[in-house]
């Protein structure tokens, strides 16, 4: 996974998605990552978890720069790590690009 570089947006977003729409963290195993400036989506990649714990997850998010997780929910165990680690964590039902507007726009409220 090619890290996407801050240069190009102000926050790295990351959330859980498979084509049926955002999924909770622990069923997460792919998450669209989103470089965001401002309102703007500005660039997307995909980041694949294999094998997938709390560890191991936190580790990858740290090397991709990312500063927000969104997923449909998070067990208690993950809430705490993400948060102790950092991240700002928020949830969202629907779509990925969705969800990422609803951040930028400033609707979402963190956890």
């Amino acid at each position: 996974m090619s890290r996407i570089k801050k240069i190009y947006a102000s926050e790295i977003v990351a959330v859980a998605y498979t084509g049926s729409g955002i999924q909770n963290f622990e069923q997460g195993e792919a998450f669209w990552i989103y470089a965001v400036d401002k309102d703007k989506i500005v660039r997307t990649q995909i980041l694949s978890l294999y094998p997938k714990n709390i560890d191991d997850a936190i580790e990858k998010f740290n090397i991709c720069a990312i500063d927000v997780l969104i997923c449909k929910n998070y067990g208690a165990k993950a809430m705490s790590e993400l948060k102790k680690s950092g991240f700002k964590i928020y949830t969202f039902d629907g779509g990925a690009k969705a969800a990422v507007k609803a951040y930028a726009e400033g609707r979402l409220t963190e956890l």
